[in-house]
Order: C-alpha cells, then structure tokens, then sequence
C-alpha cells in the first residue's frame, strides 16, 4: 500500500491525496492520515490503465475547492466518463448509523471485504467498521463458503453471489447477512440462495448516496424488482410517471407512479466537480433510476432512464431483457445495449458470458418471458476484458460497437 500527494505545487485546488488501493490491503490508515489534517482522498486502483490515471489525475489537479476531509469517488455514470462525486465524512458516518438499523453491526462482527475500496460499496465496509466497531477481513474474493467462515456479513454482486452457491458446502453458521447489490439481479438466484439458508438482504444505492437507501431481507417469491423499505431518516418519492407504452418489469404490470427515483436524506454526498468547480447536488436527488414503491411502501428498481432506449415507439429498458438472460443456469454474465436499426431506430442486441450454454437455450427462455419486440437481435459472446469484471459496462460495449468491433456471435 501506498500513496501519493497531489501537492500544491502542482495544482491549484485544496489538498486531495491519492491513494493507490490494491486487493487485500487495508487503506484505512492511509485515508485517517489525510482525514487527520482535513483532506479528501481519492482512492485509486493500482491496476487502473495509465491512461486513464494521467486522464483522471489531470482533471484532479484542476479542481477548485476548499478543503474538507473526505472522498472523492470517480465513478463511470452512463457516459463512460468518470463523474468525480465529493462524499463527507458526516454522509458516510449517517449511511453506517442508519443502515444499521436494519442489518445490526458492531462490535464482535466481521465484515468481509468482499468489494473494492475504490468504488462506493467496498468503501462503505471500511466506514462500518470505523464508525460502529467490529472489523473487516482483508483477503481474496470469497470463491467457497469456507472464505466467509468466521464472517457475520459481506456484500455480495449477484457473479459473486452465484460463484458461492457453486459451492455445495452449508452456509458458515456465523453469517447473519449478506447483502446483494450492484444492479439487477434474476429472482432464480435470489430463490435458490434463500432455500440454501442464505440470509439475503436486497440493497439499492447510488455514490451520491453513500451506497445503500433502501435494504430489506429477501423472502421467498419476492420480485426481483424489490429493493427493500427506505432506511429509517432516508426519504424516497417517486416523481415523473411512466408513459403508458413503457415496458412492465417481468414480475407484473407497473404501478401507476412508476417514474424517476428521488432521495433525500443525510446520506447525500457534498456534490460533483464539474469543470473542475464543486456543484452542490440537488436535493432530492434525481437518481436517473426508475421504479416505484410498493402498497407496503417497498422500493422496486426497474432500470436506468439512462439506459433506457426507443425501438419502433415502445420503451425498452436493457434491465428486464438482462434478468431473463441472467436466470439461465450457467450464464455468468450479460449486458444489453441498443445499437442503431433503420426501420425500428433502435433494436437490442445482448453480450452474453454463457459458458456452456448454448444460444438456442438462451432464445428459449427469453421468447417465454418477453414480448416479441424485447428479444434481441442478437446474442454475442461477452469480450474477455468485460466477462472479468464484476459488472459489464454498457457504455463502453456501445462505444466499441460504433467504432465498428466485431463479436462472436454466440452458437
């Protein structure tokens, strides 16, 4: 571990230390260090491209603002281009009260640090720790039950979630929650983890929101829609309402206010930099997700308007073919992106890491569950450098597609 100032000789803006992260080591000590005398700390991975590091930390050296410990995240956002969200420790502190609250953690609990600090979720395990006591495991990513023997909690992707009930080994008795996020994730996965003994906790968040908003415990038959109830002191509205010819999520029809995603509360980060000045975030946040709350006031998360795209004048959110093609059993991964269509404007077509599955299996599931204009065009094989990730971006498959990549269509 180690890190690296961006001085003041080199920048205008308030001191921002880098701190370069690496798999398996705590980088806490680093960020107190800073924290101690009122500095942020931008976390980065040390496998990070050069590129992209001279790329973000030119951008850093811009910045202008005071000073103010903290994080600063880059995260990827729709576009590709790393959004450089601000986070106080007061946020970070009020996600780790409040969360606690519906998943208890203090001393005597162990969290496993199963998510990158330099991405939301993985910092918000170190900040647990910190805040309400207990500890957190540093090592490999949990492969077999064994690797979590001795944990209370973890927060879990669904990849990471199937690659553990790969593993025919019972749940170590000391894990009282794991916490799944990170996006859509099919109600097969969720269904065979609860009948495994697995106590599941669904989550949904953003960076500006500290990571986790809404979090209940997974019941069998839940939609794979549902997110949980709102954290105590969290507010959640539901704004802009759907048009009529949207697409249901595949558990049932739309509630009438499905829209756009608000949330409030002391959760929220400081703000974003935008061309290199500090923006205070607007309040409610508008997530650019869209859902909708449930008769028992539970959120339910269908997709990104961001993602979302028009095909012969019918909404498709890329999300709810992904859910079907994620619940075929041996698919790893996918990824849906609209490409441009003469007749329709814009058709889906599906990056897919099947492993042995074939496309015919996938094809069958899909026509069972979709209407005929959400099957994709095509279904091609996920690039290696994607498929290693815990979570495919959609920008960067558009990107290579319009620069004219070809894929492997899958047999």
């Amino acid at each position: 571990m180690s890190a690296a100032d961006v001085s003041a000789a080199d920048r205008s803006a308030a001191d921002i230390v880098v701190v370069d992260v690496e798999a398996g080591a705590d980088p806490l000590p680093w960020f107190e260090r800073a924290w101690s005398r009122g500095a942020r700390v931008l976390p980065l991975a040390r496998t990070l491209p050069p590129a992209s590091r001279d790329a973000l930390l030119a951008r850093v050296r811009a910045l202008r603002c005071g000073p103010a410990a903290g994080i600063v995240l880059a995260t990827s956002g729709s576009t590709g281009v790393p959004r450089l969200i601000d986070i106080p420790l007061d946020a970070m502190r009020a996600s780790a009260e409040l969360g606690a609250r519906v998943i208890p953690f203090g001393p005597g609990d162990t969290w496993h640090a199963s998510l990158a600090p330099t991405h939301i979720g993985g910092i918000m395990i170190l900040m647990r720790a910190r805040f309400l006591g207990g500890s957190v495991r540093f090592g490999a990513q949990p492969r077999g039950w064994s690797d979590l023997a001795g944990c209370t909690h973890v927060s879990l992707v669904a990849p990471q979630l199937a690659r553990l009930l790969d593993d025919p080994a019972p749940v170590p008795a000391s894990v009282k929650a794991v916490m799944l996020g990170g996006g859509p994730s099919p109600r097969a996965l969720h269904e065979l983890a609860i009948e495994r003994g697995v106590p599941l906790f669904s989550s949904y968040g953003l960076t500006e929101t500290c990571s986790q908003v809404a979090t209940g415990r997974r019941a069998a038959g839940d939609a794979e829609t549902l997110a949980g109830p709102a954290l105590p002191g969290v507010r959640i509205t539901i704004d802009s309402v759907v048009d009529p010819d949207d697409d249901p999520p595949i558990d049932g029809p739309v509630e009438p206010t499905s829209g756009e995603i608000l949330v409030d509360g002391p959760v929220l980060a400081r703000g974003e930099f935008i061309d290199g000045a500090l923006v205070p975030l607007s309040r409610p946040l508008r997530t650019r997700d869209a859902g909708f709350l449930d008769d028992s006031g539970r959120l339910h998360v269908v997709g990104r308007l961001d993602s979302m795209f028009i095909s012969g004048g019918r909404n498709i959110h890329p999300e709810s073919i992904e859910r079907v093609i994620a619940a075929v059993p041996g698919v790893r991964s996918c990824c849906v992106v609209g490409i441009p269509h003469a007749k329709w404007g814009t058709r889906p077509i599906a990056f897919v890491d099947s492993g042995s599955v074939g496309a015919a299996t996938i094809r069958e599931h899909l026509r069972a569950a979709l209407e005929p204009h959400l099957l994709p065009d095509a279904l091609l094989s996920m690039p290696a450098d994607e498929a290693t990730l815990m979570k495919p971006s959609r920008s960067r498959l558009s990107a290579r597609l319009a620069a004219g990549e070809r894929f492997a269509e899958l047999s």
